[in-house]
C-alpha cells in the first residue's frame, strides 16, 4: 500500500513539473495539415485543441537560482500574431537578452529560427519560429531552455507592426542599409534614418534575408537612440508605448528596472551580441553550444 501511495506522488509530481500536453493526439493526416499551414500565411495555424498547455512553474530553468541573482534573462520575440492578447503566431526573429541590473552589461544572442528543437507529443521535430504557434511563448522559454541549457523564464513579444508607432516617438532610428536592402525599400542605401514605417519595412525583409540579425540591429538602434538623447523620458514612453502592444511576463517592476539600467549607461556602444549558428538541418553541435554559453555566461556574460 505505501509503494502504490510513493509512486502515485512521484506521478503526481512529475505531471505538475512537466508541460500539459494537447488535449487531442496527432494523427499522421492532422500533423502533415499542420505543417502546411505553417509554412503558409494562415493564422494562428495549430488548432487549440492540439497546443501544449503549460504554467509558468512548469518553464525549465538550467539553473532556477539564477532567477534571484542581478541578471535578468529576457526572450525578445518577433511575433505574427495580430492579437497579442492570444499570442500563438510565428516568431521568425528571437532574441536572448542578458541584462545586469547592476552594472548595465548588455548582450544579445540571436538564435536561427530555423533551429529544430523537441516538443512534447509532436510526432517530429519543431523549427524554433513555430514553437509559439505550439504553445505560446512560456513553450518557447521551456523549448530555448532544454535545447541550450539555459534559464529564461522572461518573454517579451510584441507584432512587428506595433514598432512604427514607438519608433515614431523616438523621431526614427539610424539604420546602415545595404545595397541589396535599400532597393528592396526603395531608398538609398548606407547609413539612413528611417521611420517607424520604413523600419517595420526593414524588419520584414526577413523573407528574403536574415530576420533575427535585422531585428538585433532594429533593437540596438533604439537603445542607442535613447540613450544618445540622454532621455529618462524615453524610457517612460517605451514603457507607456509597449504596455499596450506586447504579450509579456515582466512586472511593471521589472519592465520599469530593465528600461531605467539602460538609461543609466552613459554609451550603449558596449552591447555585445552574438548568433548561435545551426547546420543546415537546423541541428547544434557541441562545439556551437559550448560557444553559445560562453558568451552569455563566460568572459563577457558570465555571472
Amino acid at each position: 500500500m505505501k509503494k502504490t501511495i510513493s509512486m502515485v506522488c512521484v506521478i503526481c509530481l512529475l505531471f505538475n513539473l512537466a508541460p500539459v500536453w494537447a488535449e487531442e493526439a496527432w494523427t499522421a493526416e492532422a500533423w502533415d495539415q499542420t505543417v502546411m499551414a505553417l509554412v503558409s500565411a494562415d493564422p494562428m495555424p495549430v488548432p487549440p485543441s492540439r497546443r501544449i498547455r503549460i504554467r509558468p512553474d512548469q518553464v525549465y530553468l538550467s539553473d532556477p537560482g539564477e532567477q534571484r541573482s542581478e541578471w535578468m534573462n529576457i526572450a525578445l520575440i518577433s511575433s505574427d500574431s495580430p492579437d497579442m492578447h492570444q499570442n500563438f503566431g510565428r516568431s521568425e526573429a528571437l532574441l536572448v537578452c542578458r541584462l545586469n541590473t547592476r552594472t548595465g552589461a548588455f548582450y544579445l544572442l540571436s538564435l536561427p529560427e530555423y533551429m529544430k528543437v523537441t516538443l512534447a507529443g509532436c510526432p517530429d521535430e519543431v523549427q524554433l519560429k513555430h514553437v509559439n504557434c505550439f504553445g505560446g511563448p512560456l513553450l518557447v522559454l521551456d523549448a530555448v531552455n532544454r535545447e541550450l541549457g539555459l534559464s529564461v523564464n522572461r518573454y517579451c513579444a510584441i507584432n512587428v507592426d506595433s514598432f512604427a508607432g514607438i519608433i515614431n516617438t523616438f523621431g526614427g532610428v539610424a539604420i546602415t542599409l545595404t545595397e541589396e536592402e535599400a532597393e528592396e525599400m526603395g531608398i538609398g542605401p548606407g547609413e539612413q534614418t528611417l521611420t517607424g514605417e520604413q523600419a517595420v519595412m526593414y524588419l520584414k525583409l526577413r523573407r528574403e534575408w536574415d530576420g533575427t540579425a535585422h531585428f538585433r540591429i532594429l533593437l540596438e538602434a533604439m537603445l542607442h537612440k535613447m540613450s544618445s538623447d540622454g532621455m529618462v523620458s524615453a524610457a517612460l514612453i517605451l514603457i507607456d508605448g509597449l504596455l499596450h502592444m506586447i504579450d509579456t511576463n515582466l512586472t511593471l517592476d521589472e519592465i520599469a528596472t530593465f528600461a531605467f539600467s539602460l538609461m543609466d549607461r552613459q554609451e550603449m556602444k558596449g552591447i555585445a551580441s552574438y548568433r548561435l549558428e545551426a547546420d543546415a538541418e537546423g541541428h547544434v553541435d557541441d562545439a556551437a553550444l559550448q560557444a553559445c554559453r560562453d558568451f552569455l555566461y563566460g568572459g563577457a556574460g558570465g555571472k
